[in-house]
């Protein structure tokens, strides 16, 4: 039976898994997966914060023009 959603196998410490179950408790979350999704997307959004911040600091470094010099037009 095909699903819609992909699997991921991942093995863990029992330290983790027992972190990961002390969680799942404190949210009411009916499944442990559904914990570790939540953490996983949690992660990736402060990953993506990170990755723009740097391109940003990148852009600031860069020489720049103020808005009367870019769009004066010339008589």
């Amino acid at each position: 039976m095909a699903t819609a959603k992909k699997r991921v196998n991942l093995t863990i410490e029992d330290d983790l898994y027992d972190d990961f179950e002390a969680l799942k408790a404190l949210r009411n979350e009916s499944s442990l997966a559904s914990v570790i999704l939540d953490l996983a997307k949690e992660a990736l959004e402060i990953n993506e914060d990170l990755y723009y911040s740097k391109i940003a600091d990148s852009r600031l470094k860069e020489k720049r023009y103020s808005h009367e010099t870019v769009w004066d037009k010339k008589k």
